[in-house]
């Protein structure tokens, strides 16, 4: 199995966590980066731990509690560290539109930066990890206005089956987390997966938050996949080993489209 998404970066004991995942049966887990403070962390546990790559991006959510020209700043590191990136740094993310509670103040600032950052997603021909909350039209209309990036993927999708098919129409993939798990997998991101095309649906765990049943309410972790995918085999009425197969192959295809390094 491929953890499509996970923020490692925030457990103290990140090497039991890499073990516990790769006993369950995960050969690879994604670094989601949200920022310059955190890419140090990154390069770190991808050199210490040969399951892991990693994505490098600007969340939105920092975007809004920096100023113009910290994110300036930050875009322009980002830009001189992917290009002297290896072969273990497969993507630009997470990156996109945040309209939660204060943050739509922000959202002039975040989409400059967003577009910024789909701009280095071209220069560099990596796909994009998305992050987008309350926000899906207007970051479904910046990807309209704008040349579209090497492939990427909405990460953690929640939103409706018909925002869903907007995504999957422009050529994205679509990832599902622990929520596709909640109150008893009636919920929209179950109903989304089944208009997600299966060559372009992916898991994560977005670990440490959205923890999956039946492991909520205590800490997610890379390990917890197993449930994700687990519901996911229902939803498409297969057995787990297919649903883990091909969500693996989808998540290989996107990020290593030349074969792993």
């Amino acid at each position: 199995m491929f953890d499509t998404h996970c923020h490692l970066q925030e457990f103290d004991d990140a090497t039991a966590v890499v073990e516990r995942a790769r006993a369950a049966g995960v050969a690879r887990i994604l670094l989601a980066g949200v920022g310059p403070a955190q890419w140090q962390k990154d390069d770190a546990l991808v050199a210490a731990h040969d399951e892991l790559c990693v994505s490098f991006g600007l969340h939105p959510q920092l975007v809004h509690e920096l100023s113009d020209g910290d994110c300036d700043r930050a875009v322009e590191e980002l830009d001189a560290r992917l290009a002297r990136r290896d072969g273990r740094v497969v993507a630009i993310g997470e990156i996109g539109l945040d309209g939660m509670g204060e943050r739509i103040q922000s959202l002039p600032r975040q989409e400059r930066i967003f577009r910024a950052q789909l701009a280095l997603a071209r220069k560099h021909q990596l796909p994009v990890a998305f992050h987008v909350l309350r926000q899906h039209p207007r970051a479904l209309a910046v990807l309209h206005d704008e040349p579209l990036p090497a492939g990427g993927v909405l990460h953690s999708c929640s939103s409706s089956p018909e925002l869903t098919r907007d995504w999957v129409a422009l050529g994205f993939h679509v990832s599902f987390s622990g929520s596709v798990t909640w109150h008893g997998g009636d919920n929209k991101a179950a109903r989304s997966v089944a208009v997600v095309p299966r060559d372009r649906l992916v898991v994560e765990t977005d670990a440490p938050d959205q923890t999956p049943e039946p492991h909520r309410p205590g800490r997610n972790e890379p390990a917890f996949l197993v449930a994700i995918v687990r519901a996911v085999a229902h939803l498409w009425g297969v057995e787990f080993a297919d649903a883990a197969r091909i969500t693996d192959e989808n998540a290989r295809r996107l990020f290593f489209p030349k074969g792993p390094p």
